[in-house]
């Protein structure tokens, strides 16, 4: 019984794609030299029965070839089908002559049969040519034959040797798909090392020092209890608000886990949390995304966070009723612009200096700008509104990420801008 190769489930419909595109390649390179054959030898024109068996293997490689998605998968199921295959060339070995330049359009379906079948299958199919091969010359010229005896015994190993080639040319293909079965396995290991890395950083960035703090203030409580009572209550408060900070903080790692906008390309998904953070806090919002290169997973993330945590501090400090997210593409520039009540920025641009406030938000931002190589500055004016600007460096010219500057401990869990 013929036996057919078989895939792992796993990768199985890109090895059949794979599979369909070899064999339609070999199905046109049947067509071309029987096409070939044909042109360089106009005398055959002259032979009724041959010219009919042509027309009828030309025929059967144009279907086959225009329907190479599924015809792989019917000769898979069932090999014995593509037998069919050397039974119709045995006409044109007949009208042509076993020893003819046709022999050549015989050879490929042994090279087909390496590409689909196991050696069982494809030892069955190049013995079947062979015996129609033999066939074909018996009801030749007689003469002719005898005096070619040795080529008619060596042609027909012609059939083995393409079958050999079909098989090389399945075995690649399987090594490939081996291959890229395996960079998927390493992909994959890799994205979820990235991930544990990511949330790590984002824990220790944000919901630790929040925790920090906290812990800082709770500590303080027994002193001012005893020596200040209103001092306890105002520290007290800070700490249920830093709380709420540290719950807010880890609902939106959480968020992160489920959330697939980092998924998309970056001027589709910077221009999703501009709409939906607009709709959700009533605040106008306009974005000039020109749809230009993505980004890497990494510098997209990170990109996102910078703009989503610039439209919590519009939020939650800014009073705006405008906001205005612009990407420039030639420039590597992302700015976000509220025209809001503004701020006196720390001199020299230390936004360092805002932790001892308890401020992390624009220092967080820094960080994240810094390990991406990119460069975050913060233009504001009281009563004019704030202007975030990302500068990023050209993508051939940016360094490999560096970890990110750290950052005074907050001396209590006040809100972040």
């Amino acid at each position: 019984m013929l036996t057919v190769r078989e895939s792992g489930d796993a990768g199985a419909a890109p090895d059949r794609e794979r599979l369909g595109v070899a064999f339609r390649v070999l199905l046109v390179l049947r067509g071309l030299v029987l096409a070939m054959t044909v042109m360089l030898v106009p005398d055959d024109w002259r032979d009724a029965s041959l010219m009919l068996a042509v027309a009828a293997v030309g025929a059967g490689t144009a279907v086959a070839c225009l329907a190479w998605r599924g015809v792989p998968s019917l000769l898979l199921r069932h090999p014995t089908l593509w037998c069919l295959d050397a039974l119709l060339m045995c006409p044109v070995l007949v009208s042509g002559g076993a020893l003819g330049p046709y022999f050549l359009v015989t050879v490929l379906t042994s090279a087909i049969a390496g590409v689909l079948y196991e050696w069982r299958a494809v030892l069955v199919i190049c013995a079947a040519q062979t015996a129609l091969f033999f066939a074909a010359a018996a009801g030749g010229d007689g003469q002719e034959a005898a005096a070619r005896t040795p080529a008619l015994i060596g042609l027909p190993a012609f059939y083995p040797l393409a079958a050999c080639a079909g098989v090389a040319l399945r075995r690649f293909l399987d090594d490939y798909a081996d291959l890229e079965e395996r960079h998927r396995h390493a992909a994959a290991a890799l994205s979820a090392a990235e991930e544990r890395a990511r949330l790590a950083r984002e824990m220790h960035d944000s919901l630790a020092k929040t925790l920090q703090g906290i812990s800082m203030s709770a500590e303080a409580l027994p002193i001012w209890v005893r020596r200040s009572p209103e001092q306890a209550e105002a520290d007290a408060r800070a700490v249920v608000a830093g709380l709420k900070v540290a719950a807010r903080q880890a609902r939106a790692l959480l968020s992160d886990l489920r959330d697939d906008v980092y998924q998309q390309p970056l001027d589709g998904a910077l221009a999703a949390v501009v709409a939906e953070w607009s709709a959700r806090t009533g605040i106008a919002a306009v974005t000039r995304l020109p749809g230009g290169p993505d980004e890497t997973a990494a510098v997209r993330y990170e990109i996102i966070s910078i703009v989503r945590e610039a439209l919590a501090n519009v939020e939650r400090h800014a009073d705006a009723r405008h906001v205005l997210v612009v990407r420039d593409t030639a420039a590597s520039t992302l700015l976000v612009r509220d025209d809001g009540r503004g701020f006196v920025p720390p001199e020299g641009d230390r936004l360092d200096l805002l932790a001892r406030d308890g401020h992390y938000g624009l220092i967080g931002m820094r960080e994240r700008a810094h390990r991406i190589g990119g460069r975050l500055t913060v233009d504001a004016t009281p009563g004019q509104g704030t202007t975030v600007t990302l500068q990023m460096p050209p993508t051939d010219h940016r360094p490999a990420p560096s970890p990110p500057p750290r950052a005074a401990p907050s001396a209590s869990p006040g809100a972040v801008r």
